[in-house]
């Protein structure tokens, strides 16, 4: 047995030695071509009535799938009904409508195995079905009533704003999700329609009345951009059924809602709640960038290096990796149309340390504005965007209703064939260049939410600080 033991160490030894050197011998493989992707386009056109078609066939499966893309979102919320747009998209997809009720809707969805849904963002919002081929008429016929008239069923209506009240009030159970909402709260300001949360008491207020006024005002045919992809047959075809449906669909103008410009930091300001929690959340909020902006390439870039989620970028190696600070740390940034979004650094960590993982942050925010990224860090982070930009689009329609929010978002016709030599063109001096306009860790507003009983360090030291109640 003795013998047995010895020969098995030995052997694994030697195999764990020979592994070594293989590991250690550069592969000599060929160098790869550079990436060709050049997604389909597919056709655009528009209907008399202004809805603007992206179409795409795809045959491989016999399913359609099509989203309106609204000119819309919570920043059209009225100052005293903020989140009636939320609502208003909700209730388009549990409602019903003039000539189906929701349970009808419901059982011949679930029978048919199709699908409504609808989504509503800060400066857009859509309303999707899926249906199987030989369903399309019937879906569509239900899509289509739903999204001209909807019904807004009273019952259904008092079950989704119980729902939303109960949502409001367990927002604050999970206070890594409250970090980020009340520091971009506190970033845009309270009134903001960048900044704005939902409240209990203007939930209960809000009516069928004020659904419809919104849902007129905001869902229209000449504010809508529709994405069409699956086997329909030929464009003139899927085109035909559209006009059937939505031709007699009147436009309306559209009233623009004015945004007022968000008040900017001119020095660092410091937000925190006091709660007796196991972990420490920060947020670190700067001033971002509009869509669509050149400046996107060597930011997204240089972000990408900074903390995009994965061993390789700074935040990660510094703070989790080498000094086991934290086990999620990351940072990102989010655009705006009206105006700049924000830049972010986002950290939980523990509150006996949370000072050296906001420090170690700070560091490197400000690192990316007085070092250029290596040549090497570049072309990685390079490669991966590129990479990941390929899969992004795993079926057809996920390249049409790409380009209806595009188009929606102002972009050129061209960004999705452009984008990868766009991508290639960044070098580490325009990554360095846009990042010293850019990145001010010294004017960022941070937030944090801990237990400063356990906190290593006063939390002033890194400026001035307004405690917060938390609501």
């Amino acid at each position: 047995m003795k013998n047995t033991l010895i020969k098995a160490s030995a052997l694994g030894v030697i195999m764990a030695i020979s592994i070594s050197a293989v590991r250690a011998t550069p592969l000599n493989l060929p160098k790869a071509a550079p990436l060709d992707f050049n997604p389909p386009k597919g056709e655009r056109l528009v209907l008399e009535n202004g809805m603007t078609l992206y179409l795409l066939n795809d045959p491989s499966l016999p399913a359609i799938r099509i989203s309106a893309v609204v000119r819309t979102g919570t920043i059209n919320d009225p100052a005293d009904k903020v989140g009636l747009g939320a609502i208003t998209s909700s209730m388009l997809e549990d409602g019903g409508s003039l000539s189906y009720k929701p349970e009808e809707i419901d059982k011949t969805l679930e029978y048919l195995g199709a699908s409504l849904s609808s989504s509503m963002d800060i400066e857009d919002a859509s309303f999707s079905m899926f249906a199987l081929k030989k369903d399309l008429d019937t879906v569509l016929d239900i899509y289509a009533d739903v999204l001209m008239n909807p019904a807004f069923d009273a019952e259904k209506f008092k079950i989704l704003k119980k729902n939303e009240i109960e949502m409001i009030r367990r927002r604050n159970d999970d206070p890594g999700k409250t970090v980020m909402r009340e520091a971009l709260r506190s970033y845009y300001g309270k009134d903001h329609p960048y900044g704005r949360r939902t409240e209990a008491a203007v939930v209960e207020s809000i009516t069928i009345a004020d659904l419809k006024a919104q849902h007129s005002a905001y869902y229209r045919p000449n504010n809508i951009i529709m994405a069409v992809s699956g086997s329909y047959g030929s464009n003139e075809e899927i085109v035909a059924k559209l006009k059937q449906r939505f031709g007699k669909w009147e436009k309306r103008e559209i009233k623009a809602t004015k945004i007022p410009p968000p008040a900017r930091n001119t020095s660092r300001v410091i937000y925190f709640i006091d709660k007796d929690v196991p972990q420490t959340y920060i947020a670190v909020i700067q001033q971002g960038i509009q869509r669509p902006d050149t400046v996107f390439f060597p930011l997204g870039i240089t972000n990408d290096v900074l903390g995009a989620p994965g061993l390789s970028s700074r935040l990660w190696d510094t703070v989790r990796a080498r000094k086991g600070l934290a086990y999620s740390v990351y940072s990102s940034f989010s655009r705006r149309n009206a105006y700049p979004g924000h830049l972010y650094a986002y950290c939980g960590t523990k509150p006996e340390t949370y000072s050296q993982a906001l420090e170690e942050i700070l560091k490197q925010l400000k690192r990316v504005k007085t070092d250029p990224l290596s040549a090497q860090e570049v072309n990685e982070a390079k490669s991966a965007k590129i990479n990941s930009f390929v899969f992004t689009f795993k079926t057809p329609f996920d390249v049409v209703n790409q380009r209806a929010l595009l188009e929606h978002f102002g972009f050129q016709p061209d960004y999705l064939e452009t984008y990868v030599s766009n991508v290639s063109a960044v070098t580490p001096e325009s990554a360095f260049s846009t990042a010293t306009k850019i990145f001010n860790p010294d004017n960022a507003l941070i937030f944090v939410i801990g237990n400063s009983k356990k906190f290593d360090r006063p939390l002033s030291e890194f400026g001035p600080v307004t405690e917060l109640k938390e609501d």
